[in-house]
């Protein structure tokens, strides 16, 4: 009973921090950066850059969130 009435990670953070607003803005990132550069390696840094950020919030952070709530 008590384990349900937690607030899970995403239910503690705004809108702007959902996944769907991180993944969203990565791709638009790369998108935008692709039409202005119009060079792979400048589009392949930025998006080595996006995926660890996609790993660090989407899938570290939330992990983290878990454990701690645990104990």
């Amino acid at each position: 009973m008590e384990k349900n009435s937690k607030k899970g990670f995403w239910d503690s953070k705004p809108y702007w921090c959902q996944p769907w607003s991180i993944i969203s803005f990565g791709v638009l990132f790369l998108i935008i950066s692709w039409k202005l550069f119009n060079n792979i390696i400048i589009s392949s840094v930025l998006g080595i850059f996006i995926l660890v950020w996609w790993i660090l919030f989407l899938i570290l952070a939330p992990l983290s969130y878990q454990v701690i709530d645990e104990k």
